[in-house]
C-alpha cells in the first residue's frame, strides 16, 4: 500500500503570545479578553495583511502566522510590537498586554489548514525565550535577512530547547536601532529543559531604554528615552519647487539627531513613508511607535525663505515646541545647514525640549518607583539649575540611586559631576575631597568594559574637568574633544567645555567653541549668561580687556563675573570702576579671598593665575 505523500514547504513562521496572560486574566478576565480582541482586530490583523502574513490559527493568548518571506515576517513582528506598545502606553504597567514574538525560517508540514513540524516548534521555543516586547529570531532567519533588514540584530546565544536535538543560534532584533546595554547583551537565556523564568534585568541607558520584567512581577518598566520621527517638510510655495529642500532638511535633522546619545531616532525609510499623506500625528506615532513627531513647512518668496518647525507629542497631539526661521539668501545649502543646526540644538542636549519632557515625566513618579534612569534624570534636572541648594539635593538623590544600583556607570558619572560642580562653583566645604570623589567616580565608571553612548559622552565630559583639577591639561583636551564628538550639537556642553580650553592655554579656540554654542543655542537665559561669562573670561586671558567687559556686562548672579570685570578694569587703569566691581563681587560672597581664587582657577601657565591674584590683591581682596 502506498504511503500518502506529506506536503511540505519552506515558510517563515511567526509565533506570538502574551506575557503573564494568566495573571492578567485573574486580575480582570473580561477587560483582558476585550483588550486582546481589540488588539488582534485593530492592530495585528491590518499589519498581517500589509506584510502578506497568513493567520494559521489563534492560540488563546497567541497567534501562529505564516509568511512567504522572512523579511516580511520580521518586519511585521517589529511593527506589531511597536503598535501594541503604542496602544498600551496609557495603561497601568500591571495591566498592559505585552507580547513575546519568535520568528523562524524552516521546513513545515502542511496538514489541512494547519502547520506542524520543526519549523513551527522552533518558532514556538524562540517565542518562549524572547524578552517581553521583543523579537527573537533563529539563525536561519538571520542568515536570510542579511542586507535586507534595517534594524540591527544582536547574537543572543546558542539555545538548547525541548524536543530539538541540535543547538540553535538565536538573534534578538534591536528594536530601537541602537546599541544594547551591556547587561542586557550579556544576558544568558536558560538552557535547562522546562524553561521556568527569564533572567530579570533593569533597563539601562544605551541611547535607548528597553522595557524589561521587574523582579517577581509581570510589570513592564516604561521607557523614558524620547523617540522621534522626522517627517519631510511640506512645500507651501504652491509651485512644488522646494520639495527637494524639505526632504533635505528632514534628512539632515535625522542624521544629526541620530548622533544624540540619549535619543531614539527613526530612519528616513520609516518616516518618509508618510510623505504626501494627511498628517495625523497620533496615528503616525502609534504606527511608528515613537513619542514625538517633528514636522514642518517651507515657503519661499524671491530670496526670502521661511521654515516653520514644530515638535508634537504623538500620544496627545499637543505641540510642545515650535519655531519660525526667516532667512534671506540665494544659497539654499547654507540656509539648510544653519536651520538644521538650530532645530537640532533646540531639541537635543540637557537643556533641549525633549530632555525637559523627560524631566516632567520622571518628577511625576512616586519616589519608591524610581529606576536607575529615573535617578539619573532627576539628578540631572537638579544639576542643570546650577545653584548651591539644587546641587546638594542632587548629591543626596544620586547617592541614594547609586546605593540601589551600585554598578551603574551612569549614576557614578552623574554623582561625580555633582561633586565637581560643588567644588568648581565654590560651594564646597572640602574642595580637595570633592574633586577626589569626582575623579574616583569618573575612573570607576569609565573602567567598565562596555558603556552606552550616553555614558561615554558624560564620562568624557566629567573626565575633561577632572583632568583640569589634576592639572593634566593635555589629557583634559583629549577628553573634551571626545565628549564633543559624541554630542556635537549640545550647545550647553560645547560652551561649558570651553572652560577646559581656557585653562589649557587655548583661549582663541575657546572663543570659537563659544561662538558655535551661541549660534546653536535657543534663547535660554541661563545658558546665554554662562556663555557670556566664558567669553569674558577667555578675552581677559587673551588680553582683550575692552571686549571682555562687553561680554561680562551680562547680568550675573555669582561673584565670578564682577571679579573678572575688576581684573579687566584694573588692567585698563580704571581703578575706581575696578574697585566698584570688586565691591559688587564681595556683596555676593563677603568671605571670598585670594586663596579661594587660587583654589577655583586652573591654568597650564601658572603666571596667568599669579597675575589675576595680584590684580585682585591690589584692589583690596583679602589674602585669607
Amino acid at each position: 500500500m502506498a504511503t500518502a505523500r506529506v506536503e511540505r514547504r519552506l515558510a517563515a513562521i511567526l509565533m506570538a503570545d502574551v506575557v503573564g496572560y494568566s495573571h492578567l486574566v485573574e486580575q480582570d478576565e473580561v477587560g483582558t479578553l476585550h483588550a486582546l480582541r481589540d488588539i488582534q482586530q485593530d492592530a495585528i490583523a491590518p499589519l498581517l495583511a500589509e506584510h502578506h502574513g497568513v493567520l494559521i490559527k489563534l492560540l488563546g493568548d497567541g497567534i501562529l502566522v505564516e509568511f512567504a518571506s522572512v523579511v516580511d515576517a520580521v518586519t511585521c513582528a517589529v511593527a506589531v510590537q511597536n503598535a501594541v506598545a503604542a496602544r498600551q502606553a496609557d495603561i497601568a504597567c500591571g495591566k498592559r498586554i505585552v507580547f513575546r514574538i519568535g520568528v523562524n525560517l524552516g521546513d513545515v508540514v502542511v496538514e489541512n489548514s494547519d502547520l506542524l513540524g520543526d519549523g513551527v516548534n522552533i518558532a514556538a521555543r524562540l517565542e518562549q525565550l524572547c524578552e517581553p516586547g521583543g523579537v527573537l529570531i533563529s539563525g536561519t532567519a538571520y542568515d536570510h535577512l542579511q542586507g535586507k533588514f534595517t534594524l540591527p540584530l544582536d547574537f543572543a546565544g546558542i539555545q538548547h530547547v525541548k524536543n530539538i536535538t541540535r543547538p540553535l543560534r538565536s538573534y534578538s532584533v534591536r528594536m530601537d536601532g541602537r546599541r544594547l546595554p551591556w547587561r542586557v547583551r550579556l544576558r544568558q537565556y536558560s538552557a535547562r529543559v522546562g524553561w521556568t523564568a527569564v533572567l530579570i534585568a533593569v533597563g539601562l541607558a544605551a541611547g535607548g531604554w528597553y522595557s524589561l520584567l521587574r523582579p517577581g512581577t509581570d510589570q513592564i518598566v516604561a521607557t523614558n528615552t524620547p523617540s522621534i520621527a522626522v517627517l519631510p517638510f511640506t512645500d507651501m510655495s504652491g509651485k512644488a519647487t522646494l520639495a527637494y529642500f524639505g526632504d533635505g532638511v528632514a534628512e539632515d535633522i535625522i542624521s544629526m539627531l541620530s548622533r544624540v546619545p540619549d535619543l531614539k531616532v527613526l530612519g528616513r525609510d520609516s518616516s518618509f513613508a508618510f510623505k504626501s499623506q494627511p498628517v495625523d500625528v497620533r496615528k503616525i506615532g502609534a504606527e511608528l511607535g515613537v513619542s514625538h513627531i517633528l514636522q514642518g513647512s517651507i515657503r519661499k518668496d524671491a530670496d526670502r525663505l521661511r521654515i516653520i518647525a514644530q515638535l508634537v507629542e504623538a500620544r496627545t497631539g499637543e505641540q510642545v515646541w515650535a519655531e519660525r526661521f526667516d532667512r534671506d539668501g540665494t544659497d539654499p545649502w547654507d540656509i539648510q545647514d544653519e536651520i538644521t543646526e538650530k532645530i537640532v540644538a533646540a531639541l537635543a542636549g540637557d537643556a533641549g525640549t525633549l530632555k525637559q519632557a523627560q524631566y516632567r515625566q520622571v518628577w511625576g513618579k512616586d519616589h519608591t518607583d524610581l529606576e536607575e534612569y529615573d535617578y539619573y534624570l532627576r539628578g540631572n534636572d537638579l544639576l542643570v539649575q546650577l545653584s548651591r541648594e539644587t546641587t546638594e539635593q542632587a548629591l543626596r538623590l544620586l547617592t541614594e540611586g547609586l546605593s540601589k544600583f551600585p554598578d551603574s556607570a551612569l549614576l557614578k558619572i552623574k554623582l561625580g559631576l555633582a561633586y565637581f560642580i560643588r567644588g568648581w562653583n565654590g560651594w564646597s566645604e572640602n574642595l580637595p575631597a570633592d574633586y577626589q570623589q569626582a575623579a574616583t567616580l569618573a575612573r570607576e565608571a569609565m573602567a567598565q568594559p562596555t558603556l552606552s553612548p550616553m555614558e561615554r559622552r558624560s564620562g568624557h565630559y566629567l573626565s575633561a574637568f577632572v583632568r583640569v583639577t589634576e592639572r593634566k591639561f593635555a589629557d583634559a583636551l583629549i577628553e573634551a574633544d571626545a565628549a564633543i564628538n559624541l554630542s556635537p550639537y549640545d550647545a550647553e556642553m560645547l560652551g561649558a567645555l570651553s572652560q577646559v580650553l581656557i585653562a589649557a592655554g587655548k583661549p582663541a579656540q575657546a572663543l570659537e567653541w563659544i561662538d558655535r554654542a551661541e549660534a546653536r543655542q535657543a534663547a535660554n537665559p541661563q545658558i546665554l549668561q554662562e556663555l557670556a561669562f566664558y567669553r569674558g573670561w577667555a578675552l581677559v586671558v587673551e588680553g582683550k580687556f575692552e571686549e571682555s567687559l562687553v561680554a561680562l556686562k551680562v547680568d550675573q548672579t555669582d561673584f565670578f563675573s564682577p571679579l573678572m570685570q575688576a581684573i579687566a578694569l584694573n588692567r585698563l587703569g580704571r581703578t575706581e570702576e575696578a574697585a566698584a566691581a570688586m565691591k559688587k563681587g564681595l556683596t555676593i560672597d563677603p568671605v571670598f579671598t585670594q586663596a579661594k581664587w587660587r583654589e577655583l582657577f586652573f591654568y597650564s601657565d601658572p603666571a596667568i593665575l599669579e597675575r589675576e591674584v595680584s590684580d585682585l590683591a591690589s584692589l583690596g581682596l583679602p589674602a585669607k
